[in-house]
């Protein structure tokens, strides 16, 4: 852990153990932070529901660190927007489930889950996920309100400067570390208005079109766009076919940075931001690419 958090932290437990007449405190500069993953999730509820169902017993247990209302949901009970903490940061909340990114699975242990009131639906088949694809179902996703989008910048960049271990590529949405099961935050969460405030990646646009240009006239194998989203952080085994998985993992990368299309088809633009997130992100992951696929 580092940062102010970190002394914070330091500070509280020296002040707690300083009340032990037998406790010598001597803090060591051998840990880091164990909070590496921002999550962010819509709730597909308003916010009664959703409050209930976050801070309530039920059958499917769940919560977040926070949850961020809607100013136009008529469940909401107040006049002015406020952000509700139900989980204190370094405790571990039930937010991520079956989830993996950059290597690490069950990100519920290593993360801050956030909630934002929004609610889609999606519909479509009832079949398994492994018997689906991502044209068997189609979701509807109502905008953000700008108030509650300010309200959400405002809230993550402070856990940003609380825990400054948290890289930019490792913001992400609940359909990026679940590419099986999961569509939120959604096509229409504003990726971009956040990382123009600092929180969050976004590839460089001169990057892109250099791989567009030169994915156009001479594209890389499949297996290497699977190799590349792995590298990137999505859990894609590079087999060199057109699988389930591949498929879902190209629809939660253009949910998250191409949302004008999420078919998750592989062209030449997700291909293009694939491989400008890693130059900008995960330059040693890229290197090795490269190496691999001369």
């Amino acid at each position: 852990m580092t940062g102010r958090m970190s002394r914070a932290v330091i500070a509280c437990t020296c002040a707690m153990l300083a009340a032990c007449s037998n406790v010598v405190v001597i803090p060591s500069a051998n840990y880091n932070s164990r909070v590496d993953y921002l999550v962010i999730h819509a709730t597909s509820e308003d916010f009664a529901e959703s409050l209930m169902l976050l801070t309530q017993p039920n059958a499917n247990p769940v919560s977040s660190h926070y949850l961020v209302p809607a100013p136009s949901d008529p469940t909401y009970p107040r006049n002015d927007l406020r952000v509700y903490q139900l989980v204190p940061e370094l405790d571990r909340a039930w937010h991520a489930g079956v989830s993996y990114w950059a290597g690490e699975s069950a990100l519920n242990d290593r993360s801050i889950g956030v909630e934002v009131v929004n609610e889609f639906k999606c519909t479509g088949t009832s079949n398994p996920i492994e018997e689906t694809a991502p044209e068997d179902f189609e979701c509807e996703f109502p905008s953000y309100d700008d108030d509650q989008i300010a309200l959400l910048i405002e809230l993550l960049s402070e856990i940003l400067d609380r825990f400054p271990s948290i890289d930019p590529i490792d913001v992400v949405g609940h359909s990026d570390i679940a590419i099986l099961r999961k569509s939120d935050p959604g096509p229409r969460f504003p990726w971009q208005q956040l990382y123009e405030a600092g929180i969050g990646a976004w590839y460089e646009p001169d990057t892109k079109s250099k791989y567009e240009q030169r994915f156009s006239s001479e594209p890389p194998s499949l297996q290497a766009v699977q190799n590349a989203l792995n590298r990137l952080g999505y859990q894609v085994e590079p087999s060199g076919n057109n699988d389930r998985a591949t498929q879902y993992a190209m629809r939660a990368l253009q949910l998250h940075f191409r949302p004008g299309d999420y078919s998750g088809t592989v062209d030449v633009e997700s291909m293009a931001i694939i491989w400008a997130l890693l130059e900008r992100y995960r330059p040693a992951e890229l290197d090795d690419l490269e190496a691999s696929s001369a």
